[in-house]
């Protein structure tokens, strides 16, 4: 067999831990694509090139491996780029790996020639191209390094296919491991700041803990756990971190979101806040008041120093690793007196058990269906173990502030950015990450309509996950905005589409239902049917509490629906 510079590549990869590709084949990753059966590593082919990055988002965040998105140049790589923003605000170490025309001829409007390592760069850590076939294992190797360090994010790497085709010799082959080539240790916080850290908690009366992106993949679930009962510090997590410690722990709050969680609200009355990898961004309104309220002693734990402290000053900044930090931390602890804070966890508790309660007595069956009725039905289907996949708009906005993040990676949501649509990509690759998981999607009319086509991709590759629709005809939140805004809507009306048939038509199982009765029947045989599956529910439109909350903030008015309907 003849080793070319693919097999190279490919090789690199396997050392790296890869085992599927996602893709779209293409010309110029023919290459890739031919070598990838001599290698075995698996092609999980998708019908959209961005579905193929969303794919490789959901499965590093999973698994916790570093995934790979494989793209032909040009108007493939044009596809792709829509996933790189999305993924870079979610801090998932994916790697985009295109090919393009000849080397020989870049800069001559060769074959579909654009600017891949330009385009890619406002959205990755870092974007290359391979100028020799020697660089093939360090620039790969860079790739994965950059990925990794610090706070993770995509890359992106463009071979030309006259590189791919080129014969390689044993002098080519990788000369080191990914041991050998970056660092794979932990870094600890500074000791005299973990001592500091741990006496401001031990102080304060009003405390939490707060566990985001940077802490998923390097926080181990168990040292999470052991930090909280130490010192009986309330918790609450966000982004990749939800399900890091379940929401069925009793020192557990929820989502660490205001708006979707009352709970939250009470991070203005905290005295001192450790934040675990996560940024003060704009919907933490930067650290600023009344968010955290101006005397909060924040402390902030960051894999990257140039974090600690932007946009606010912190009392405590430990630049880390945040699971060797809060092992630390959590050693520190064990020693000496705490204050009593058992009335401010009751007053948490208090807060998120009515908030359950009011979510649960909302909507009857009279039809259409209020968006908690249809989740009430839901709820049963969830367990420990579930892969719960929400995707945007009003709809699984509601399932956000109800349901339970109970398992690491066990949480998908679309991230910072929001980008729509992508439950229907990251739901399979869950389920091929998973595959004895139930994996569980909530997703709106409007954001099917992105990547539907993908439930031909599940059916192809066996992943059968059960999707729950909720269907209303209408760009709901956007609606909802726009009558909030301005008294009127435009472009926000749909058809009463049955995707339910669409799924069917593409080889999966799909019902429609309009009455409560039928929604816990229907996804019992969806799930039974051993297919991809799409139970599409009859909805009215009612704003969800994080639309309603935005609402709010810019001045609107609430609708009435978002109270109860």
């Amino acid at each position: 067999m003849a080793v070319r510079g693919a097999h190279l590549a490919l090789r690199c990869l396997k050392l790296e831990g890869v085992r599927k590709l996602f893709t779209i084949v293409g010309d110029t990753i023919l290459p890739l694509c031919d070598a990838a059966v001599d290698e075995g590593l698996e092609l999980v082919d998708t019908r959209h090139e961005a579905s193929a990055l969303h794919m490789a988002d959901a499965w590093t965040r999973l698994t916790g491996e570093p995934a790979v998105a494989l793209v032909t140049g040009g108007p493939g790589f044009a596809n792709a780029i829509s996933a790189l923003p999305p993924i870079f605000a979610s801090e998932s170490p994916v790697i985009l790996l295109a090919g393009c025309g000849e080397l020989a001829e870049r800069g001559m409007y060769s074959f579909q020639e654009i600017d891949q390592v330009g385009l890619a760069a406002p959205a990755t850590k870092g974007s290359w191209m391979v100028l020799n076939r020697r660089r093939i294992p360090d620039m790969i190797a860079t790739a994965f390094r950059t990925a990794l360090d610090g706070h993770r994010g995509p890359v992106h790497l463009t071979i030309p296919i006259d590189i791919q085709e080129q014969a390689v010799t044993d002098g080519d082959t990788p000369a080191y491991t990914p041991r050998e080539y970056r660092h794979t240790g932990r870094t600890q916080g500074d000791p005299g700041l973990v001592q500091e850290a741990i006496a401001v908690l031990r102080s304060a009366e009003r405390p939490v803990v707060i566990a985001a992106n940077a802490a998923r993949h390097t926080v181990a679930p168990r040292s999470l756990q052991d930090f909280v009962e130490t010192t009986s510090l309330p918790c609450f997590t966000v982004e990749q971190a939800r399900g890091l410690l379940s929401d069925d722990h009793p020192l557990c709050f929820g989502y660490a979101d205001p708006a979707l969680n009352e709970t939250a609200k009470h991070f203005r009355d905290a005295d001192a806040v450790l934040l675990l990898g996560k940024r003060l961004d704009h919907r933490y309104r930067y650290g600023m008041p009344p968010f955290f309220n101006a005397a909060a002693k924040l402390i902030q734990v960051d894999p990257a120093s140039a974090e600690i402290g932007r946009n606010r000053g912190v009392h405590v900044g430990i630049a880390g690793d945040p699971g060797a930090v809060v092992e630390q931390m959590t050693g520190a602890a064990r020693t000496g007196n705490w204050a009593n804070i058992a009335a401010w966890t009751r007053q948490l508790a208090t807060t998120r058990d009515a908030q359950r309660r009011r979510f649960e007595s909302l909507g009857t069956d009279e039809a259409p269906l209020h968006a908690m009725r249809v989740l009430r039905e839901v709820d049963p289907f969830t367990n420990e173990g579930t892969v719960v996949v929400v995707d945007g708009g009003d709809f699984a906005g509601w399932a956000r502030s109800y349901l339970k993040a109970r398992n690491p990676g066990g949480w998908l949501r679309l991230g910072p950015l929001g980008q729509l649509g992508c439950g229907i990509p990251y739901a399979i690759a869950a389920k091929l990450a998973r595959p004895q998981s139930d994996v569980l999607l909530l997703i709106g009319d409007g954001s099917f309509g992105f990547y539907g086509i993908e439930y031909d991709t599940a059916v192809r590759h066996g992943a059968a996950f059960t999707a729950v629709m909720g269907n209303d005809a209408l760009w709901g939140i956007d609606r909802n905005f726009q009558l909030a805004y301005y008294g009127r809507a435009v472009g926000t009306e749909l058809r009463p589409v049955r995707y339910d048939k669409m799924v069917e038509s593409l080889g999966g199982y799909g019902e429609h239902v309009e009455e409560a009765a039928g929604i816990a029947p229907a996804i019992r045989r969806a799930r039974e049917s051993g297919k991809a599956s799409l139970v599409s529910v009859a909805i009215r439109n009612t704003p969800c509490p994080l639309a309603d909350a935005m609402i709010a903030r810019r001045g609107g008015h609430t609708h009435p629906a978002g109270r109860g309907g």
